[in-house]
Order: structure tokens, then sequence, then C-alpha cells
């Protein structure tokens, strides 16, 4: 359950208000691109630990900033996860669970529930870069990953609240704690 509502149901959508004011900030404004791991990273990694890494990922997402976003009933959380871990294994060039589980992949349908903006992406992201020492993920494959799921986590924001670009997180910002320097 998010927010009252089963995660894999359509929620009702709440009607806009007269007196909200939008902002004019275009949503649609150019992303980077996104560099997808090399063909052999899921076997390199294996679809387990891609499992692994979504469980932990979400533990921490359970315990911060975003938490009302995940669901607090075990069985729901589980199942969010299963579904994370189909998704991010079909992307990474596995096999197509995802799809033939849930249909063809949205991620502005699966996210519409909820506000995303540029901060809960911030803290997602960040989600990702403690799993990736708390899991010891491979040093050498961390390049890889990082380059594909900082530009793809921007393709999550649905809530712009500034006309200011979406803050980057660039792994050669990060390598280093990761005790990566060249």
């Amino acid at each position: 359950m998010c927010n009252g509502h089963h995660f894999l149901h359509k929620p009702s959508i709440a009607k806009k208000s007269e007196s909200l004011q939008w902002s004019p900030i275009n949503l649609k404004a150019p992303l980077p691109a996104i560099i997808l791991p090399k063909p052999d990273f899921l076997t390199k990694i294996g679809a387990e630990t891609i499992h692994n890494i979504v469980l932990h990922h979400h533990r921490l997402l359970q315990k911060s900033a975003v938490a009302q976003m995940y669901p607090t009933d075990e069985a729901h959380f589980r199942e969010g996860v299963t579904k994370a871990s189909h998704f991010l294994i079909q992307a990474l060039g596995g096999e197509k669970t995802y799809t033939f589980s849930y249909g063809p992949p949205s991620l502005c349908r699966t996210h519409a529930p909820f506000a995303i903006d540029d901060e809960a992406r911030v803290v997602w992201l960040l989600a990702y870069k403690q799993t990736l020492h708390d899991l010891d993920f491979p040093k050498a494959l961390i390049g890889e990953f990082w380059n594909w799921i900082e530009p793809f986590s921007m393709r999550m924001v649905n809530r712009r609240s500034t006309s200011v670009p979406m803050k980057r997180i660039l792994y050669e910002d990060i390598k280093a704690e990761f005790g990566l320097f060249s």
C-alpha cells in the first residue's frame, strides 16, 4: 500500500485545484543520453545480485525522506522489490519477465501516483550510491552501472519546482568514494 493505495492498482487522481499555480517549467526539456552497460554486464553481476541491490536500495528508501512512496506492509514491499528487480534485469539485457508480468515498462505510468521532484530523485540516487558501498559492488562495474542509473533517474522526475537544471551526480564526482581514481 502506498499512500492508501495498493501500488499495483491505479489510484484515484486528485482534482486540479483552481488556486494551485503550476510552474511553467518544461518537463520535456532535453535529458542526457542513457548509456547502457555493456551487453555482458548482467552476466558478470548476475540477476540475483540485481535483486539484492534493489532490496537493499528499497530498504534504505523506506527510512528516507521519500519513505511515503514505499509500502510498509512486508508482502507489498517484497512485491514492489520483485517488480523493480524484474525491471532492472530486463533493462540490463536480461529476460523480459517485467514485460510478460506487467506489460511494457512505463516510468510515467508507474510513478504517476507519486510527486517525484529533483530532491526525491537525489534521495533515490544517493540511496543507490550507498547500496553500492554497502553491498561491495564490484569496483570494475561501478562506472558502467552509475553512468546508466544516473541519467536514467532523471526520467523518473514528474514534478519540477524550479527552472534550474536537475543536479547531476556524475561518476567522475563519486568514484573516489569507492577508491577509484583513474
